[in-house]
């Protein structure tokens, strides 16, 4: 049985396209949700400002644009929940939410099945990858300029409840209804298990939810079944979560009584959390990788592994998140999450840079830092704070001053020449024209590849294609240097094997070029 922990870490959220970070459970004060209050004076500008502001704005507008600010005044995640946005934030770090269960992406404004979740309700009612969703409840949703969030708003809803779908099916006359009784869907943390050789496994977490830790053991029993002796847990990307997932995984690497992490605040006494029973892998070798958007809960697994000389620490310098929030729900169904403590590695370390510029600056900061060139991006990786020096277990020094500084420094993930990767990926054309070439092979492609180890072993890239997403991105093919063209390939194939294989695809075909990957793999050795 694993701690059950409550006061917690609220992630990293990142507007940079991602699903940025995580967040921390429900609390309330004396076991009573709290009712929200303001002096006269916030009163009085708030009544002034509803009676005289020059565009019309409600009072609840009002009000929580005056909570929004005093908490962004305090720090960068001491932040406001507004009731419209609640369910969705605790969505994620539930690991669940209640809909009808299918991926889709939206393509030439249709909305596009990329996969039913399997034994979800879609799935069970004989919902196909790549059918058209063009009504909804009998109205119709195609071609009328719908975006992500307008479909999440129609496709989910409570379990139990039903809606009708018109789907049109290639090869299939008319649109034909499909009436879905939505359950409770699961969101899965752990993108990828699998063995990189006879002794190696890979494991890659998006975040530290309620469902974590489950997932987590499930899996590492599964490679231990298939001879894992060394663990890569990879945390790139991985904004964050729930503490106590952090401290449960850090248990199973740690032998009883090691210090995982400790918090304190002024008005938080200081609590320690450590390791206490048998972990399912006390004794092989560990790896952690870790970049730039690893924070929070993240930093807290990095740095009791390397605080503890448990395992090493590969890749570039984390986010440095350490602070801790409560969230407390308000009557009206909002909730406010407030930084009462920080969070401090087994050496003493408080992972958090610094905010006193305001929230502002400190993301742009961060921004500044992703910005750097190669040169410039070593120092900023390698650079050491020698007034903040700590000791591991074992008498090594590691660092303070914001982040979790890597035991091994890797800036690149991939070889690419830094040109080529931005006209490449930057404008996401890849992602359109790999829908489009499954979209037109699919019965082809389950016939020749009806597994993915036939289709790694088998399956090339059309040059077609290739030029394909040359042309449209306006790069030129004949001046791409051979590495780029092979490494796009790769790109190419993964993202294939995504759309018909699932997320473990998609890493099971890049690892073999993934700098951090070779890395880890030549230090295992």
């Amino acid at each position: 049985m694993k701690n059950n922990l409550q006061p917690l870490v609220y992630g990293l959220l990142l507007a940079i396209g991602l699903t940025g970070g995580f967040f921390i459970s429900n609390f309330t004060r004396n076991g009573s949700v709290i009712s929200s209050s303001s002096n006269d004076k916030i009163e009085e500008v708030i009544r002034f400002a509803f009676d005289n502001y020059v565009d019309s704005v409600s009072r609840e507008q009002l009000v929580d644009y005056a909570i929004s600010g005093m908490l962004e005044k305090l720090d960068p995640h001491s932040v406001y929940i507004a009731k419209q946005e609640f369910g969705e934030v605790n969505d994620q770090l539930n690991g669940s939410f209640e809909g009808i269960g299918v991926q889709f992406r939206i393509e030439s404004d249709t909305i596009v099945v990329i996969s039913p979740v399997p034994n979800g309700p879609s799935a069970i009612k004989g919902v196909l990858p790549g059918d058209r969703i063009v009504k909804v409840d009998g109205k119709t949703v195609a071609g009328t300029g719908l975006e992500n969030d307008d479909v999440l708003k129609l496709l989910k809803g409570p379990k139990g409840s039903k809606v009708v779908l018109g789907i049109y099916r290639k090869g299939v006359k008319g649109i034909n209804d499909y009436e879905i009784t939505r359950d409770v869907i699961p969101l899965n943390s752990l993108d990828a298990a699998f063995m990189l050789n006879n002794s190696s496994g890979y494991m890659r977490l998006n975040a530290f939810t309620a469902t974590t830790y489950d997932e987590f053991s499930k899996a590492v029993g599964q490679l231990l079944d298939m001879g894992m002796k060394n663990l890569i847990l990879d945390l790139r990307d991985n904004g964050g979560g729930f503490l106590n997932a952090a401290v449960d995984i850090a248990d199973d690497f740690l032998a009883e009584d090691n210090t995982i992490v400790y918090t304190k605040g002024l008005h938080r006494k200081e609590k320690f959390y450590k390791s206490y029973d048998r972990g399912l892998f006390e004794t092989g070798k560990v790896v952690i990788l870790i970049d730039e958007f690893s924070a929070s809960a993240s930093e807290i697994l990095a740095g009791a592994i390397q605080d503890n000389d448990r395992g090493l620490v590969i890749g570039r310098r984390s986010f440095g998140k350490g602070l801790v929030q409560e969230q407390i729900e308000l009557k009206d169904g909002s909730a406010f999450r407030l930084t009462v403590a920080r969070y401090y590695t087994p050496s003493g370390r408080c992972i958090q840079r610094p905010y006193e510029g305001g929230a502002e600056e400190y993301y742009l900061d961060f921004y500044k830092s992703l910005m750097l060139n190669d040169s410039a991006a070593w120092i900023y990786n390698t650079e050491k704070h020698d007034s903040l020096v700590y000791s591991t277990r074992l008498g090594r020094a590691v660092y303070g001053g914001g982040g979790i500084f890597p035991d091994s420094v890797v800036l690149h993930d991939y070889s690419f020449t830094a040109s080529f990767q931005t006209a490449f990926f930057g404008n996401g054309k890849i992602f359109g024209q790999v829908f489009r070439y499954i979209d037109a092979e699919r019965n082809n492609l389950k016939r020749n590849y009806p597994d993915f180890g036939t289709f790694y072993a088998r399956f090339q890239v059309p040059a077609g294609l290739m030029s394909s997403i040359y042309a449209e991105s306006n790069i030129k093919e004949s001046e791409v240097e051979m590495q780029d063209k092979m490494l796009a390939a790769v790109f190419v194939k993964a993202n294939i094997a995504r759309e018909l294989f699932g997320i473990d695809a998609y890493y099971r075909v890049i690892m073999p070029e993934d700098n951090l990957i070779k890395k880890a793999l030549q230090v295992l050795r």
